[in-house]
């Protein structure tokens, strides 16, 4: 019988607080099958007449480990090359489906179901494989976070291969998967040697606002993969070695308008390769040469007026972007930011665990520093080269001890980072974090500076009561060229709190929120003390709304200013078909000018996707900021930043997508069309079209004398890569 037990219901059975039932922990051992099923989305092959059948499933949201209100089936089984999962995934009213063809890993909106692997059982790193209705995929690297929570997808980043097909049925859906043993990394063992992975299941009902777990989660543990169930009884796991071999091929025709007004037009072809070895199941290595870190996908634009610090855009290039997790440093300084590495010739990795240590290395060069007009130059022509490496060991539950080491060298300039850190589990609620890092640079002219950071962090996260206490420093002479570092000469202290209520009605849940700040420079001068107080609320129907307030100081070119700003904020996905995003903050702001002043800024951000149809898909943003002088009442700048993505999916394989982007601050106007076909994660061919526009007295009012749109720059190009897979 169907379980529709309402969010109210539930809470007034249950009293209102975390429902998790105490028991042993979930436990699923899937049987060896001799024929493998047909992956089309039908439940119709023998082998799940046989396979493990999992039903028992527990909300983790909104209420942990209530009833579940929608039946979920889950069929295992396994071959020493594969594992095999089938799903149905039942629906009292088939209307709440929730499901698109869209490109892959663009599903996190749509209803789907999650298998989260933790092979090592080490709580560190689980290997997260989806699907919705349709069998799209999305994939992504879970792994606990400094603050010891885990992130809730994870590094969507990752891809890796596997087949899944689906097919939406009377009461819902249905979808089979077969995942390669090799597309995962996992201990090895002898032959009849019994594998023991973590394992979870997690569904996602959009509609209801409502997720559910095969192995139950309470929030009053601070970690999720400390909470998952196993998955028991495979051997004879494929020992073959996995080798990929993946070339690229990329061809563009680039035109630009010089200064005279003329444009000229050049034609680059490229061709390249990567090559991936796995040493055994749970090391590999990577080599790219002559790497294609050509971008599908621009930056997405960011508001640069008025900033008073550098502003980190993120490594979209797939060579850098897999395995990153090993090399991933949280904190205020970003140690490892590979987009130092402009234009490497090539490059290489090893990465993976031994032991209870894993282990992250990656040596590169980049062509870049010597690009110099003056072939005279003593730099013309010379390479920087790379050396980056992590090591990580397992000591406890859910906790480990990390080195460091990144090393720049070009020419008589070196910049070398080394450093540790220590992650503590205590007890089921709190975490204590510890980062101690020293660098030495030197730069062109000889000169030497030696820095140093250090980043404390004690926090408690539960059901109710959460905080932390937050303790760092920068010192003035650090410097590194492998990192991106926003400021320096900093003391930093901060604290927060938070508790959250549980209503159980139309309000599931809300939480204030009280933070405290304060940033001396070395020398004892205060910097900055931030006040602020939030309040966030989630109601039913998948609506989410949070407001603030802050009084700060903020001191700039030795003048204290005390600023008051509010903010606002709201979610609306009620609607499988619209769903809205609203954000504001208004108040005082300082112009950052050699002689600075208080004015008024305002700032709104305003998210609109629409999906008429499961085919299509349109993403409509507007991102402002507006400064006025209070002083004279006068508008010193008026940003807006517009941007439209819509997509259209084809076929399962074939999509076409096109960006529109609007500066009103910069008068640029930019167009890209991207024609997609995706055979799988690896194998791809890209067609695409770029066009930049400006006002014509903005890029040179000497040559043109119009306000006119000019084009600055149009791109035809072409790529290619294909994925051999063998083994070895």
């Amino acid at each position: 019988m169907k379980c529709t037990l309402s969010v109210a219901a539930a809470v007034a059975m249950l009293g209102g607080t975390s429902v998790l039932a105490q028991t042993a922990p979930r436990a699923v051992t899937p049987p060896r099958v001799q024929q493998a099923p047909a992956i089309d989305g039908r439940l119709d092959d023998p082998a799940w007449r046989t396979a493990a059948h999992i039903t028992d499933f527990v909300q983790r949201r909104p209420l942990d480990g209530a009833p579940a209100s929608e039946r979920t089936d889950v069929y295992l089984a396994y071959d020493s090359e594969r594992m095999y999962i089938g799903v149905h995934a039942h629906y009292g009213d088939p209307a709440l489906v929730r499901a698109n063809r869209v490109d892959r890993d663009q599903i996190w909106n749509d209803d789907h179901i999650s298998f989260i692997f933790d092979p090592f059982r080490d709580q560190q790193r689980g290997y997260r494989l989806t699907v919705n209705g349709y069998g799209v995929q999305g994939d992504a690297l879970m792994g606990n976070t400094a603050s010891g929570q885990t992130t809730t997808v994870g590094d969507m980043s990752w891809n890796v291969l596997f087949v899944s097909a689906g097919v939406l049925v009377d009461d819902g859906w249905t979808a089979e998967l077969s995942v390669p043993f090799k597309s995962l990394r996992y201990p090895a063992r002898g032959a009849g040697d019994a594998h023991h992975w973590g394992f979870q299941i997690e569904r996602e009902i959009q509609g209801k606002d409502e997720t559910v777990v095969w192995s139950p989660i309470s929030r009053d543990v601070m970690s999720e993969l400390g909470q998952m169930g196993t998955i028991n009884g495979m051997v004879n796991l494929s020992t073959s070695h996995n080798l990929e071999f993946l070339p690229t091929v990329t061809a563009i025709q680039a035109g630009k308008r010089s200064a005279t007004g003329e444009f000229s037009t050049e034609t680059v072809k490229e061709a390249g390769a990567n090559l991936k070895y796995g040493i055994n199941s749970n090391v590999t290595f990577d080599f790219t040469y002559n790497p294609d870190f050509s971008q599908i996908e621009s930056d997405r634009p960011q508001i640069e007026v008025n900033q008073r610090f550098p502003i980190l855009y993120p490594e979209l290039r797939p060579f850098f972007l897999e395995g990153q997790e090993i090399f991933r440093v949280p904190g205020p300084v970003t140690f490892i930011h590979t987009r130092t590495i402009v234009d490497p010739r090539f490059g290489a990795k090893l990465s993976g665990k031994v032991g209870k240590t894993t282990l992250g290395l990656l040596v590169a060069n980049d062509e870049a520093p010597g690009r110099r007009a003056d072939r005279l130059n003593a730099a013309f022509g010379k390479k920087a080269q790379f050396v980056i490496g992590r090591a990580r060991y397992d000591l406890y539950r859910e906790s480990t001890t990390s080195l460091i080491f990144t090393d720049r060298e070009f020419m008589n300039e070196y910049s070398r980072v080394v450093g540790g850190d220590g992650d503590f589990a205590l007890g089921l609620t709190h975490r204590f974090f510890a980062r101690v890092i020293v660098t030495d640079h030197r730069d062109a002219t000889g000169k030497r500076r030696k820095g140093y950071f250090y980043d404390f962090n004690f926090r408690k996260a539960g059901r109710n009561l959460s905080y932390s206490l937050i303790s760092n420093a920068i010192s003035p002479e650090l410097r590194t060229d492998v990192g991106f570092v926003r400021r320096t000469d900093q003391r930093q202290s901060l604290a927060n709190v938070s508790y959250r209520w549980w209503p159980g009605n139309w309000i599931v849940n809300w939480s204030p929120r009280y933070s405290h700040s304060r940033n001396y420079q070395f020398d004892g001068t205060l910097q900055e003390e931030q006040n602020g107080a939030t309040a966030n609320f989630t109601f039913a129907k998948n609506i989410t709304v949070d407001a603030g307030v802050n009084r700060d100081m903020e001191r700039y070119r030795s003048v204290d200013f005390w600023k008051t700003r509010i903010a606002m904020g709201a979610h609306v996905a009620t609607s499988r078909r619209v769903t809205v995003s609203v954000g504001m903050s208004q108040g005082d702001q300082i112009r950052f000018v050699p002689d600075p002043y208080l004015g008024s800024g305002t700032a709104w951000e305003v998210g609109l996707t629409l999906k008429p149809a499961s085919r299509f898909q349109s993403d409509f943003s507007v991102t402002t900021s507006r400064f006025v002088d209070r002083r004279i009442g006068l508008e010193e700048f008026d940003v807006k930043i517009a941007r439209l993505l819509s997509t259209y999916q084809f076929t399962d394989r074939l999509l076409v997508r096109n960006i529109t982007e609007h500066n009103t601050f910069d008068k640029t106007l930019g167009q890209n069309v991207l024609l997609t076909y995706r055979v799988n994660a690896g194998t791809v061919f890209f067609l695409g079209y770029d066009d930049r526009y400006r006002h014509g007295n903005l890029i040179d009012a000497s040559v043109f004398a119009t306000s006119d749109y000019l084009r600055t720059n149009r791109a035809i190009f072409t790529k290619l890569q294909y994925l051999l897979r063998t083994r070895s």
